[in-house]
């Protein structure tokens, strides 16, 4: 009780206070579900130490901090009254949401399983199930994104944004699945991960309508976002494997799926990156911050999650066997260093003073 008391004074805090803070993006929750994942799955593999390990719960409660940092940036539109047109009025923007979703359902899932402690969990069950109350809320505007989509011919601007909606309910999966543990059949976790994958679908649709025009443009206007493409299939693996769903040779499957779609996706953002470096050198090219960078450490981390998932599965293919040691021993290192720089990087944007980014260049160093 007195963790729920202290949780509603500080949101009355941050209401209290919200006209005087900046509002962060719409997809500003991808730092929490990046910092999540991170800490569920690779900290746990470059440590050795399980969740319930100081250290662990140290970094777990950074993320606290990060989420009410994200929270108190929606309080703000709520506050200002402009929640509508910060987050919801665009077509496409409306899409970000997910990541609040998704990033609340795995804070959710670290405090509870890193800390499993009575005083505790009822204040992580009420949590979850406002979380369920917001996923409600978003497929709600989530339909109503594709309507516009659809019938406004706004699909010329569709980007992986719209991926989302399969990444945040795969996420409320597997935030009931360990936060709730309720005795149910597979089915109701069946139902929810099909659902997921058929927004995933919907979303692969609008991204192909929107790039049948633009034939040798389609590099150029690549943005980074589109690493969802392959995070989407590792989350609906990785809640295959934890459910039970189906058998282990599902989410091996989805393993496959997004060991393709990644290369695919991660060598042609390795040639725009070169393009960029060329045309406007390493600070501005690559060392620039955007929130959608928070989104490639999430999908690079729920893959690496998969793998450390699916390892048993692959234990007897030569191949895969070989392609699983290589990737959960170099992944560590990857995604630490991509964690690392990001901060770094954040950090200046934050708090430290840099020139502005001439208009000419913004787009290619943001997209």
């Amino acid at each position: 009780m007195f963790m729920i008391l202290l949780l509603s004074c500080i949101i009355i805090g941050l209401i209290a206070l919200g006209k005087k803070l900046p509002a962060a993006p719409t997809a500003a929750g991808s730092m929490v579900m990046a910092l999540g994942i991170f800490v569920h799955g690779v900290w746990q593999h470059i440590s050795g130490q399980p969740l319930t390990s100081l250290s662990a719960r140290l970094l777990i409660i950074g993320i606290v901090l990060v989420w009410f940092y994200v929270l108190a940036s929606y309080l703000t539109s709520i506050r200002r009254s402009t929640f509508y047109e910060d987050h919801v009025a665009h077509p496409v923007e409306r899409f970000a949401i997910g990541t609040w979703v998704a990033g609340t359902s795995a804070l959710l899932i670290n405090l509870y399983t890193g800390f499993n402690a009575d005083w505790l969990n009822e204040t992580v069950h009420i949590m979850a199930t406002l979380n369920l109350g917001l996923w409600l809320f978003y497929m709600g505007i989530v339909v109503q994104g594709w309507y516009k989509l659809v019938t406004n011919a706004q699909a010329q601007r569709t980007d992986s944004v719209v991926l989302l909606p399969a990444v945040a309910t795969q996420s409320i999966v597997l935030m009931c699945h360990q936060v709730f543990q309720l005795p149910v059949g597979v089915w109701l976790s069946r139902s929810f991960i099909i659902l997921g994958l058929l927004c995933y679908g919907i979303g692969l649709v609008l991204m192909v309508w929107r790039y049948r025009p633009m034939g040798e443009r389609s590099i150029q206007d690549w943005k980074i976002t589109y690493c969802i493409t392959y995070g989407s299939l590792a989350i609906t693996g990785v809640a295959i494997s934890l459910t039970g769903a189906w058998s282990s040779g599902v989410s091996y499957g989805f393993w496959w799926a997004s060991l393709i779609v990644l290369v695919i996706v991660e060598s042609i953002e390795a040639v725009r990156a070169i393009q960029r470096i060329r045309a406007y050198g390493w600070r501005t090219g690559v060392g620039r911050y955007h929130t959608a960078q928070w989104t490639r450490l999430f999908t690079l981390g729920m893959f690496y999650f998969l793998t450390m998932q699916t390892s048993q599965v692959a234990a007897g293919h030569l191949l895969t066997q070989g392609l699983h040691t290589i990737i959960l021993s170099a992944g560590t290192w990857v995604i630490g260093i991509l964690l690392l720089t990001e901060l770094i990087v954040w950090f200046q944007k934050s708090f430290m003073y840099h020139p502005p980014v001439p208009a000419s260049t913004a787009e290619h160093t943001q997209s």
